[in-house]
């Protein structure tokens, strides 16, 4: 319980959130105290509006937000796994008697640095900082902003179309040393299917719900405090009831609950949005979050570690964690496979076949050629 007290908290305490209060509590105190001949402004209100006009499209928002993440995770995942076969590929795969004796020296370390450098690129599009925002349309400083950042974007969006065209050389380069047709086709299977995760992944990352429906509920929410207080004044009349002579406490207590009554409806359809607008952005930049929070003073140590910003992203996909790991991975060459310039290919233990099969005894170390560009990305 107290643990979604928390999150609760989080997301709803915030400077929209204080806003939206006063206004609720402003609003319905107006309708209650306001008399007009000696009635109140009161008037028991349909609400059936608020359900297709805010709650509906928000829910149904929140849902749709919640498949582009799902829909995000699957596309990294394919990713990160067509990427690790396609580094193995050039690493172990093997022709004949030793054909990767012909392939030029450093084949592997060169495929290993185009593959790390890919990653890097590609976790800072996908962390760059949002540019879809209100602001960045309708705001000088917005569209300075969204310029940069477009501009950053584009570079590194760049950059990497250079990696895939290195890729696809690379698996020339085994073509020219004799390697199989079949085999080199499955690889630029791997790159062709790595570009189709990426596009789907920039689209993610580009594209949003449309900013017109934004902007409508966010107003609408602000708004319909003031038009639903003459509802708020009507439940005032029903729990006091006939009597004209109601005591000053049951009349404060009405008035109180009334009030409290309007604040929580207005939260609950601030919390839905602000859920949805978290989600935008399934992406999650441990950075912008730090610096988030420096500026908040809401910085937290826990045995002498930083645990605030990893709690904002709970929900969000942790794009550095997941490319960290795939740099583990592609950092990691066979002990002993060091019968060719080239790099990778068959260990000692394997080639020439042996009598009986060691397998499960091979073993891989971190190159230190990878380490600096791991870096980057933890």
């Amino acid at each position: 319980l107290l643990a979604s007290i928390r999150i609760y908290f989080r997301y709803l305490v915030t400077a929209e959130a204080w806003a939206l209060s006063l206004v609720s509590v402003a609003a319905t105190l107006f309708f209650i105290l306001f008399e007009s001949r000696g009635r109140r402004l009161a008037a028991n209100v349909s609400w059936a509006f608020i359900s297709f006009a805010i709650i509906f499209p928000l829910t149904n928002s929140l849902n749709e937000t919640f498949k582009r993440r799902e829909h995000a995770l699957a596309c990294l995942a394919d990713v990160k796994a067509y990427l690790l076969s396609y580094y193995q590929a050039h690493r172990d795969w093997d022709w004949g008697e030793n054909g990767r004796e012909r392939l030029p020296e450093n084949h592997v370390a060169n495929v290993r640095l185009v593959v790390a450098s890919l990653v890097v690129d590609m976790r800072d599009v996908l962390t760059a900082p949002s540019t879809t925002r209100q602001v960045h349309f309708h705001t000088r400083w917005g569209r300075e902003q969204k310029d940069k950042i477009v501009e950053m974007s584009r570079d590194m969006n760049g950059r990497i179309a250079g990696y895939f065209d290195r890729m696809s050389l690379a698996v020339e380069e085994l073509k020219y040393a004799g390697q199989p047709g079949n085999e080199a086709a499955r690889m630029r299977q791997y790159v062709t299917y790595v570009m189709r995760a990426w596009e789907n992944l920039k689209n993610i990352k580009k594209y949003r719900t449309p900013i017109a429906t934004r902007a409508f509920a966010r107003v609408y929410i602000f708004v319909h405090p003031i038009f639903w207080g003459p509802y708020y004044a009507y439940l005032v009349d029903g729990m006091e009831g006939d009597d004209e002579k109601a005591s000053a406490g049951v009349a404060v207590a009405t008035t109180v609950y009334a009030c409290l009554l309007s604040v929580l409806t207005s939260l609950a359809m601030m919390g839905l949005f602000n859920v949805r607008y978290r989600m935008e952005d399934p992406f999650f930049d441990a950075a912008c979050a730090f610096e988030s929070d420096a500026r908040t003073h809401s910085r937290r140590e826990t045995n002498g570690k930083h645990v605030g910003s990893s709690q904002q992203g709970v929900d969000l996909i942790h794009v550095a964690q997941e490319f960290a790991e795939l740099l583990r991975a592609v950092a990691a060459e066979v002990v002993d496979a060091d019968r060719n310039k080239c790099g990778g290919g068959p260990t000692r233990s394997t080639y020439p076949l042996p009598r009986v099969s060691g397998i499960a005894r091979v073993e891989t170390r971190a190159m230190g050629d990878i380490g600096n560009i791991e870096k980057l990305v933890v």
